[in-house]
């Protein structure tokens, strides 16, 4: 009689591997994960370079600023250098200038077709005729009154601008004086230069400030002493 004997057919249990400890977990605090007040090497070197490229382009602008004030200045001081010569030579020689009146009122009125004489040393209005510096002639009708040189003048010229100086009017009876026999229409704003024969001389710019009816003129004169 045979014998049985269980067998166990079961394979053994495989056996675990070793485990591995896991590392303990570690939370996260809510917030800067860094430390406050701690800067990272990388931003200080920014603001550096910020810092110092400001720096650079504010020396730059400064730089060229002083550029362009330096040429101005440099400009301005070569225009005055050439004005200067022009304005040594426009009197001519002999020719200095003192104010001996300015803006003084002369009235002309006189009826139709009669002359008046004016004395511009002193000056004077109806002044006589020997002593004149200019004579004002009335007209009739349409036709404006003139004034012409008197046998007082020494040369005379009509200018434009009421604003010119003595030197300006001895320049002007230079190169465009009034001739003999020649007249100049009285109008508002016609403008005359007269070189007296007085002695002293007087360089005198006189202005028409008005024309009214027959006969009826007014003007101012400014006179400057001329030295011999």
């Amino acid at each position: 009689m045979s014998t049985f004997r269980a067998t166990n057919n079961t394979p053994p249990k495989a056996r675990e591997p070793f485990a591995v400890a896991a590392p303990p977990k570690t939370e996260i605090p809510d917030g800067p994960t860094e430390q406050i007040g701690e800067r990272r090497p990388g931003k200080r070197r920014n603001w550096g370079f910020l810092l110092v490229t400001a720096v650079a382009l504010f020396a730059l602008n400064v730089a060229g600023v002083a550029v362009f004030v330096a040429w101005r200045a440099a400009h301005l001081a070569r225009a005055a250098l050439q004005q200067q010569p022009v304005a040594a030579a426009a009197p001519g020689p002999g020719e200095d200038f003192d104010v001996s009146y300015a803006q003084e009122p002369l009235r002309v009125q006189v009826g139709c077709s009669a002359v008046l004489f004016l004395d511009l040393d002193e000056p004077r209005s109806n002044a006589g005729e020997k002593v004149s510096d200019l004579r004002y002639d009335s007209r009739c009708g349409d036709q404006p009154p003139s004034l012409t040189l008197g046998s007082g003048a020494a040369g005379g010229s009509q200018v434009r601008n009421n604003d010119t100086d003595a030197a300006g009017c001895a320049r002007a009876i230079r190169t465009s004086p009034i001739g003999p026999g020649a007249s100049v229409p009285v109008r508002k704003g016609a403008v005359l230069c007269v070189l007296t024969a007085a002695s002293p001389a007087r360089m005198v710019l006189v202005e028409i400030t008005d024309v009214g009816r027959t006969g009826t003129a007014g003007m101012r004169a400014t006179s400057w002493k001329v030295a011999a």
